[in-house]
């Protein structure tokens, strides 16, 4: 087990890394480059705050969010894998092996091994975090993968998810970067870039839909899972005064949630008013997208961040 002072003395970099324990058992890497600061919390290779210097943050992270072993985190980019949602390959319990399938999977509420940190020559700062088969995951069957996450923060935020098989038969899975995207106000949000792609509506019994063109407006709850799309995503904020790149590489699935004030009284971990303050816009391999990985292959899920502040013209 890697402990606090262990990972400060192997890891911690002047100026740049240091690990923490705000909340008991839940230890985090505070990363910060010329450009800007992020959060890696250990317990899912979580980041749960991006940062450009002198900026907002760009990542919602819920002011009810729960920080205890075992729990997921309610905001930021949670790891979903191997499933997205409810298990599409197995019961929800197994009785035989007295384990419970948790939604979107096991990784989120893992405890990640810390590989290496380091400062790029540019600037960047890049940590790398892995999980390996354990009592938890061979419970519900999978004991043959090996993931790796690489987070890089500079001017712009990459988290990539890397997925090996390591067993003798092919590793059938779904995973995600179910990222929170922070907004000012989400009713002059707008997306940009998923026009005309066919989803699935989990708000209308999975209904297959095609999305009409031009930006999309957040109007109501929303729960869809946009398939065989590779799009590269404009997030428009007006109301924070910038625009979000979101350009993703080996998804081809997006999946766009709100809960509105329809589905949030059901989340204590979100105030009452959280829905107006993010969308997500989630980088996803899921439904008729999830993957069937060879023995030995490794299948890598990225998701690029930028942002861009939009002047206010005054009179």
């Amino acid at each position: 087990m890697q402990t606090l002072d262990r990972l400060n003395r192997t890891f911690a970099i002047d100026g740049h890394a240091v690990f923490e324990e705000r909340e008991p058992g839940m230890l985090r890497l505070q990363l910060s480059s010329p450009e800007s600061t992020a959060t890696v919390y250990l317990q899912g290779a979580h980041v749960t705050q991006w940062t450009p210097r002198g900026a907002d943050p760009v990542l919602y992270l819920s002011p009810a969010a729960v920080f205890a072993p075992g729990k997921a985190i309610r905001g930021g980019v949670p790891v979903l894998f191997p499933w997205f949602g409810p298990r599409w390959n197995g019961a929800a319990f197994d009785a035989a092996h007295g384990t419970r399938s948790p939604a979107h999977g096991f990784a989120r509420t893992s405890v990640w091994t810390v590989d290496s940190v380091r400062c790029e020559a540019d600037g960047d700062v890049v940590a790398c975090l892995s999980l390996a088969p354990d009592e938890v995951s061979r419970g519900l069957g999978f004991d043959d993968f090996a993931l790796v996450l690489e987070c890089r923060v500079g001017h712009e935020l990459q988290v990539a998810l890397h997925v090996t098989n390591r067993g003798a038969a092919p590793l059938e899975y779904e995973e995600g970067l179910h990222a929170y995207f922070a907004v000012a106000d989400v009713h002059p949000a707008r997306l940009d870039g998923l026009g005309g792609s066919t989803y699935l509506d989990k708000r209308d019994g999975s209904t297959r839909k095609v999305l009409h063109d031009g930006p999309f407006a957040f109007t109501r709850d929303v729960d869809h899972t946009h398939l065989h799309t590779d799009a590269a995503l404009k997030l428009h904020d007006p109301s924070g005064h910038r625009v979000v790149d979101i350009v993703k590489t080996g998804s081809l699935s997006t999946v766009i949630w709100n809960p509105w004030t329809v589905l949030t009284p059901g989340f204590a971990d979100l105030p009452a008013d959280g829905w107006q303050h993010f969308v997500c816009i989630e980088t996803v391999n899921a439904d008729e997208n999830r993957l069937r990985l060879e023995p030995g292959a490794t299948h890598t899920l990225a998701m690029t961040v930028r942002v861009k502040t939009v002047r206010v013209k005054t009179a």
